[in-house]
């Protein structure tokens, strides 16, 4: 008993240089991987904070549309919000919150010309949001995408007004979209363009409004947007059983200074 009891001893006195080496070395290990994990969500907090820096300083109205669908309106008498566009202003809001900014929400028919010409986070396009119209006529000639009727689907399609391409959802046979095109403009608010901004985040359906928003605290999207201060960018996503995945960047165009 006592040469196995010395045996062992002597074998982990043998061993314990091994096992403090693969002790340190395990620690040493996890210590970097936190360190490295930790760095790049800072980074990705740097990155969406230095987007929403100008707006979330200033408290934006986060514009929602509500839809009057005639007879459906007895039942809401405010109007009707798609689920996307809701999803688009939970994701903007916990944006915002994350960062320590915070946003204040308002409907589009409600704003006093005051607010018009503050900082302001529209969700959805001219069809659902009447400030989004508004805006997107005032920049006529700044921005050179745009929403056209689609009047086979009751919908709308990305236009773009330098090349008259159209970029249309696509549909099933019974009709319902499987995929989905949307914009993200940054830009000066045109009615207030020397103190004020304005974010559109737009799909021709809800779908894309929602991967719009979603597309604003992706860290990559924000690596790649970091040195153009006002832009326009045209996504795809796709679509299955109502839900949008795997948003793509089209394009991207800088909205020139002034």
């Amino acid at each position: 008993m006592g040469l196995a009891v010395g045996g062992v001893g002597g074998w982990l006195v043998q061993a314990l240089p091994d096992i403090s080496s693969n002790l340190i070395a395990a620690a040493i290990g996890g210590v970097l991987v936190w360190l490295s994990t930790n760095a790049r969500r800072r980074l990705g907090l740097v990155r969406a904070r230095r987007f929403w820096r100008a707006l979330g300083g200033r408290h934006p109205l986060i514009v929602l549309g509500a839809h009057d669908l005639g007879q459906q309106r007895r039942w809401a008498r405010a109007g009707v919000v798609g689920m996307g566009d809701i999803g688009a202003l939970v994701e903007i809001e916990a944006q915002l919150r994350k960062l320590g900014f915070a946003g204040r929400i308002a409907e589009s028919r409600q704003l006093s010309p005051r607010e018009l010409s503050s900082d302001l986070v529209l969700i959805g396009g001219p069809v659902a949001n009447a400030v989004a119209r508004t805006m997107m006529e005032k920049l006529s000639g700044v921005i050179s995408y745009g929403f056209a009727e689609d009047r086979d689907h009751e919908a709308a399609v990305v236009h773009d007004l330098r090349t008259g391409r159209v970029f249309a959802p696509q549909y099933d046979e019974s009709g319902y979209p499987v995929s989905d095109h949307a914009l993200i403009i940054r830009t000066r608010n045109p009615l207030a363009p020397d103190t004020s901004e304005i974010v559109i985040v737009a799909g021709c359906w809800e779908h894309g409004t929602a991967a719009a928003a979603e597309k604003l605290g992706d860290r990559k999207f924000l690596r790649t947007m970091k040195k153009m201060e006002h832009f326009e960018v045209l996504l795809e996503t796709t679509v299955v059983n109502g839900a949008h995945y795997n948003a793509k960047v089209v394009e991207t165009r800088r909205i020139p200074a002034g």
